[in-house]
């Protein structure tokens, strides 16, 4: 088994992380909190955590987690800890034993796996996604009414992010981790048969860019069946997102994102 990893901050903090341990990889994509202190980078703090913490905790990576963002909520170094003051992170995760890999999906965080047969297979959760698409949509509209960039009308729709912040871990919402003293996770769950995989590649949503926002490939598929390395296809997303700085070409809401990718070859 080989694994690489990389990760490329967006800008001065980069809030993802990876994690590897012996029998399982993780990557988190830190998100700052409605309400920021000004004291310190609240979401890297958190991601800092697990990636520092993971090993205190014996079990499967859910457990470690949901231990873990317990932990993070009593040692959080702030007097407030009302929700809006708290950060919370997407991830995704794969673990394997003999027989199976089991894969969890929090966010918009993704993994694909490449059979031996080269099919590709993509595990992932929506649900952010598409809120995120209605905020997106709701800037173009923004930015053709003002005459201003999509970029520029990022600051007319917070409103409408807040709302979808709130969402977490409810009822039409999305699933993430989140610090509390009774910290739920509600990921989606997938398992594969261990010797039908030849490749998995676990990344977060700047990874994913390339397919979903910057037109580098038209689809998710034509991506992982073109892919030669992971440096290659990070350098992509960087030329492609500072070749749009407006984000008018390919709407979205910050020029680059922290970009965080694993490949395990097994």
């Amino acid at each position: 088994m080989k694994i690489y990893c990389k990760t490329r901050k967006s800008h001065r903090w980069n809030e993802d992380r990876f994690i590897n341990g012996r029998t399982f990889s993780i990557v988190l994509d830190g998100a700052t909190p409605l309400k920021k202190s000004g004291q310190f980078n609240e979401a890297r703090w958190f991601v800092d955590y697990l990636k520092k913490n993971i090993n205190r905790y014996d079990g499967d990576v859910k457990s470690r987690l949901r231990a873990l963002s317990i932990d993070a909520y009593n040692n959080f170094p702030a007097e407030i800890k009302d929700g809006d003051y708290l950060p919370s992170a997407g991830a995704c995760w794969a673990e394997w034993n003999n027989e199976t890999i089991n894969i969890g999906i929090l966010g918009d965080c993704e993994v694909t796996a490449v059979t031996n047969e080269n099919e590709i297979l993509r595990f992932y959760d929506d649900r952010l996604r598409a809120l995120d698409s209605l905020a997106i949509n709701e800037m173009v509209t923004v930015a053709r009414e003002n005459g201003t960039t999509v970029l520029e009308a990022r600051k007319f729709i917070n409103d409408l992010l807040i709302k979808h912040r709130k969402l977490i871990n409810k009822p039409n919402g999305y699933s993430a981790l989140t610090l509390s003293p009774n910290a739920k996770i509600f990921e989606s769950s997938f398992s594969l048969k261990k010797d039908s995989i030849k490749t998995l590649y676990l990344y977060s949503d700047g990874f994913s860019q390339a397919f979903e926002n910057l037109g580098i490939y038209k689809t998710h598929a034509e991506m992982f069946k073109h892919i030669e390395n992971i440096d290659e296809e990070i350098s992509k997303i960087v030329t492609a997102s500072f070749n749009d700085p407006d984000c008018d070409k390919h709407p979205r809401f910050k020029i680059i994102d922290d970009i965080t990718a694993v490949k395990i070859d097994f």
